[in-house]
């Protein structure tokens, strides 16, 4: 699957077994420190004076074959069982390591059946950001290759090499990391026919995702390398791939494995590769404040996080943000209005952060007295306080005249929001700010209804105008100093009549201990006396829809039409007909 059409540049035939000499085709390396990827190396800086272990075994098959020009297919290395054994240790931002390749057996026609060592690496990273508080980690790594390897298989430099690379990774969420290397390495040159094996570029990326944190985790890898000499050619571009996974099997021990192969026909990606690992990595995780965010990446190890939804991975508890208000008694927020906490001052609807705990609260505004409140900051993502303040009050003078202007002795005004009881007119009364509806009365007069403002630490002066009363409470009845008028022979009340029917109605609302009104129909005795009946039932059932039009209870009144059976003055004159043609309002029931 994975042929190769490269030869020895000077006709060397290579089916006796013959090796070119320093050629390491092999693309493969297992990562020194990686956690989360087999192959890609990660940024992570461990912790001080850290160190490791890794024992990777891995078989590839078909790593090294090529086809002759005359289409003879060669393997030079046609499988190999490898051991790479890894040790590794940290000092602050740099970590050591060193990496010695053990063949264990190899196949091929190149010196096929060989055991024997590869070439050690000495490995250097330093790391310049930290992925765990940056956007971004960045690393520079580079090792240099010592010519150690015992075997005559294609599988070492023969003289020295190195590599310089650029780590970049960085955390897509808590479970994902991708990670990138970028990297030049120089190898002894070896003239192939139609390929020149030498100084090259690599490239590799890495997908890692954690299942559990430092406990399991899957892993993607994908490499290549170019060389500089030979760019274009295809041969010298080998791409593999490599799928892992890992897992903790106790606090000092990680399992990794593997599988993948090449993706191209390039020299040094093998038709497929198996890997198992076995690695003295102790856990550098531990979680000193319980809080779940272990000590490398909690900003605050011996201080629990408040779990509130907000900036919950740094590992330090968050101040909770705290917006004041200051409001009037109907829970309205006070334009203008301070308050203060502390140290700390702002204006109505400002925010500010504070620890968990309890805290005293001043405010105050124009118009209004000052107050101070105690408050529980919980843990949250925000709290509200609101503080309220009393207005203070003004001050309202209520008179009453008459049309001429004459001050009125014994009137009264009463409103629900101030003085249900009632009031004299004429004293100074302390009340809150706010809109007030009065009403104004006092015997003999009609009542009447007042707007006033009152506004905080102001006097306000209302003067209202009473008319003499057209209607007065008795007893068992309410009189009336004028007559009700209906249109000729007809229920319709004239307009003359209805400021008469509104003091009636006012009357009656004002006076709700009056439970039920007889409302009357009277009549003249011309005409038949059957229809004067109907005619005065008519009229006293107008009067009653005309006052529940103007909010009297229904449930308050009857009507009742006598027609011409109850008369107050006899004769035929025009001057009985007129006392006689009356409404009357009768007091049926009253709960005084």
């Amino acid at each position: 699957m994975l042929m190769l059409l490269i030869s020895l540049s000077q006709a060397q035939d290579f089916s006796n077994g013959q090796s070119p000499e320093g050629l390491n085709a092999q693309l493969f390396r297992p990562s020194l420190d990686a956690k989360n990827t087999l192959w890609t190396n990660d940024s992570l800086r461990a912790t001080d004076k850290y160190t490791f272990g890794k024992a990777i075994l891995h078989y590839a098959n078909d790593p090294v074959v090529y086809l002759r020009n005359d289409g003879q297919r060669t393997e030079l290395v046609s499988g190999i069982w490898q051991l790479d054994a890894m040790v590794g240790h940290t000092r602050g931002p740099v970590r050591f390591g060193l990496m010695l390749p053990v063949y264990l057996r190899s196949f091929g026609e190149a010196a096929g059946g060989e055991t024997g060592l590869g070439d050690l690496a000495l490995d250097v990273k330093f790391t310049a950001l930290d992925r765990k508080v940056k956007p971004i980690g960045l690393a520079l790594g580079g090792r240099v290759f010592v010519p150690t390897a015992t075997v005559t298989a294609p599988l070492g430099n023969g003289s020295l090499g190195w590599e310089i690379e650029a780590i970049v990774d960085k955390e897509l969420s808590e479970k994902w990391l991708l990670a990138a290397n970028v990297g030049t390495r120089g190898v002894p040159t070896v003239e192939l026919e139609n390929l020149t094996w030498d100084d090259q570029i690599f490239l590799r990326g890495g997908l890692g995702y954690t299942v559990r944190r430092d406990e399991l985790g899957f892993s993607a890898d994908v490499a290549s390398q170019f060389n500089y000499n030979d760019f274009s050619n295809p041969a010298g571009r080998p791409v593999e791939g490599l799928l892992g996974v890992w897992s903790r099997l106790t606090p000092n021990l990680m399992l990794r494995a593997g599988a993948g192969g090449g993706l191209n026909s390039g020299l040094g990606a093998p038709k497929y590769r198996v890997m198992l690992g076995l690695g003295f990595e102790p856990s550098m995780l531990s979680d000193r404040d319980g809080d779940g965010i272990f000590d490398d990446v909690d900003s605050c190890p011996d201080t629990p996080e408040d779990v509130d939804n907000f900036e919950d991975r740094d590992g330090c508890p968050e101040a909770t943000p705290v917006t004041v208000k200051v409001v009037d008694d109907d829970g309205a927020e006070i334009t203008g209005a301070t308050w203060t906490q502390g140290d700390s001052s702002g204006s109505s609807g400002e925010s500010m952060e504070l620890d968990q705990g309890k805290y005293s609260f001043s405010a105050s505004a124009n118009g209004f007295g000052p107050n101070t409140i105690e408050k529980s900051i919980p843990v949250g993502e925000g709290v509200e306080v609101r503080i309220q303040l009393g207005a203070l009050p003004g001050t309202l003078v209520v008179t009453a005249v008459d049309e001429a202007g004459n001050a009125i002795p014994d009137a009264v005004w009463t409103s629900k929001k101030l003085s249900p009881g009632g009031e004299k007119t004429g004293g100074v009364f302390e009340a809150a700010p706010g809109e007030y509806n009065l009403t104004v009365s006092s015997p003999g007069y009609r009542q009447k209804g007042a707007n006033v403002v009152v506004v905080s630490e102001e006097q306000v002066e209302v003067q209202v105008v009473l008319v003499p009363a057209k209607v007065e409470v008795a007893a068992e009845r309410i009189d009336i100093k004028d007559s009700v008028y209906f249109e000729l022979n007809k229920a319709v009340i004239k307009a003359e009549s209805f400021e008469l029917l509104d003091e009636v109605a006012e009357t009656l609302i004002a006076h709700p201990e009056l439970t039920l009104i007889r409302i009357e129909g009277h009549t003249d005795s011309r005409g038949g006396a059957d229809s004067n009946k109907d005619l005065s039932q008519r009229r006293a059932e107008a009067v009653r829809s005309y006052l529940i039009a103007k909010e009297v209870e229904a449930g308050r009144m009857e009507a009742i039409g006598y027609g011409e059976e109850k008369p107050l003055q006899s004769g035929n004159t025009e001057a009985a007909f007129a006392q006689n043609r009356r409404v009357d309002f009768f007091v049926a029931d009253r709960s005084d």
